[in-house]
């Protein structure tokens, strides 16, 4: 039995020292796209990183706290079995909102994460499969 558990042990060193030396490229690889973007601000002062670009995306959410789950139930309701997509550009819209596919993507996202958590508890049930992997939900009966 000891056997197996030292050729374990030595197979677990490697995997800490390959670890070791990949956190070190990603460092590197963080330093150099940082030093690229920097390049890149002093020749497009306008530009954006990815990264900036998501931030931005997310600090513009329009749901105050504990707003969307009643709004996603309540389009839920109105629309009957539909997709999280389909919600969330409903939900924008009556909120006089940009329904963008990158917006709706984001709030689709949201609204996916609390039907999900919403079926956990009996409240919303999956009512099949839409396209890829979009999933049809409904209010459960």
């Amino acid at each position: 039995m000891g056997g197996v558990t030292d050729e374990l042990l030595v197979k677990r060193g490697e995997f800490v020292a390959r670890r070791r030396v990949l956190k070190g490229e990603l460092t590197k690889l963080a330093a150099d796209i940082a030093a690229i973007d920097r390049v890149i601000q002093m020749v497009d002062p306008d530009h954006q990183t990815v990264e900036q670009q998501q931030v931005e995306r997310k600090a513009i959410s329009p749901f105050v706290s504990g707003e969307l789950t009643p709004a996603a139930l309540e389009a839920l309701r109105k629309l009957g079995p539909t997709t999280s997509s389909a919600c969330a550009e409903a939900i924008l819209s009556a909120k006089g909102m940009p329904t963008d596919p990158a917006t709706v993507a984001q709030v689709a996202n949201r609204v996916s994460a609390i039907f999900s958590q919403k079926a956990n508890n009996g409240q919303v049930s999956r009512a099949g499969s839409g396209t890829g992997r979009q999933l049809i939900w409904q209010i459960a009966a």
